[in-house]
């Protein structure tokens, strides 16, 4: 028999369970980002996705959100901004319809008995914090807010943290009455060491003005239409982002000018290799835009969240807003980097940092 050298699996630092949901990519991504930052730091990780883990409701909600951006935009700004003014109302309508989604949660949080809890989809938070005032969980809970706008949608139990990646949000949301701390965008390690422009270009064989179009994971609101008012400027190259659209994708196949892509995971060597991103959700693909240089004009954003983050990074100075097909093209041609330096704690040592103490 061999000889029993006292070998040992490391005990966990912490047990964190991760509340998440795949409506788009982007929640998702911050998520398993956080989760690969703690693992590396030897935390045990438990995720639960809303939508793939709750599958009957988790869909329903996904169908109707989309099914709201592209046939009722209108009715989504509406409640959007009516939750801003009356949150309380808002937060009871919500509520009578998470039982799914809190159930879940509640089961995952007495199946793991983590350390703390962390939700990267508003929706999540809500629900932690409705089980926090039915005794049903007793530890710390931090919401990471993915957007640069600060939304009432975001809040659950006002005893809580949360993290946001600009100085405006977190003043925001103190003034929402929360614990607020700035961290640094959460994002993959590619970012941090992109590729050389020349050689991402070449990947790509592009030349000239390079135009990046981004609709999200699933290509939301008028893409086509954006596509449209970029082939009125001579010399720009508009790269699409199509996502999971195939239909997208086979539409824009052949145009003069156009390079529609797929799914794609390397977002960062397109970004590095594009001249502008032209974007209508504010989420994860700026963030990522700006860790490269990548200047950002924001055009035609989507109803409710996108239009609130359109504004922020405008405000900050981080995007630049074009209302119609003649600014688009001049604020295209005249982007410039912004000064975008992400300051702030590592989110996964915030985290960490909560596993010791209870609720």
């Amino acid at each position: 028999m061999g000889e029993d050298r006292g070998y040992t699996t490391p005990e966990p630092v912490g047990r964190v369970l991760i509340v998440t949901a795949a409506m788009g990519a982007g929640h998702v991504a911050v998520a398993a980002e956080l989760a690969r930052r703690l693992r590396d730091r030897a935390a045990e990780i438990t995720t639960v996705d809303l939508v793939a883990d709750v599958p009957v409701a988790g869909l329903r909600l996904r169908r109707t959100y989309r099914t709201l951006l592209s046939r009722a935009p209108w009715l989504y700004d509406g409640a959007m901004r009516f939750w801003a003014r009356r949150p309380g109302a808002m937060e009871r309508l919500t509520a009578l319809g998470d039982g799914p989604f809190a159930d879940a949660i509640a089961q995952r949080v007495a199946q793991v008995r983590p350390d703390v809890v962390v939700s990267t989809y508003n929706l999540g938070s809500q629900c932690l914090g409705r089980l926090r005032a039915r005794g049903q969980l007793d530890v710390p809970v931090i919401t990471i807010v993915t957007d640069p706008a600060a939304h009432p949608y975001w809040l659950g139990a006002r005893g809580d943290r949360y993290l946001a990646f600009l100085p405006r949000t977190v003043a925001d949301l103190r003034r929402l009455g929360v614990t607020a701390e700035l961290v640094r965008p959460l994002l993959r390690p590619e970012f941090a060491r992109p590729p050389q422009r020349e050689a991402a270009r070449a990947a790509l064989a592009l030349r000239g003005r390079v135009v990046l179009v981004s609709g999200g994971s699933w290509a939301a609101g008028d893409v086509l239409g954006t596509v449209g008012a970029l082939a009125g400027d001579p010399g720009v190259t508009a790269v699409v982002l199509c996502g999971r659209d195939q239909a997208l994708r086979r539409a824009l196949t052949g145009r003069p000018g156009v390079v529609p892509l797929g799914w794609t995971e390397d977002v960062a060597g397109v970004l590095t290799a594009a001249d502008v991103l032209v974007d209508n959700a504010g989420g994860l693909t700026c963030w990522e835009a700006l860790s490269v240089g990548c200047p950002v004009v924001e055009y035609k954003p989507l109803p409710g969240h996108g239009r609130l983050n359109a504004r922020v990074l405008a405000q900050v100075g981080l995007a630049t807003p074009a209302a119609d097909p003649r600014t688009l093209r001049a604020a295209v041609r005249r982007a410039r980097p912004a000064a975008f330096a992400p300051s702030g704690a590592d989110a996964a040592d915030v985290v960490l940092a909560r596993t010791g103490s209870r609720a």
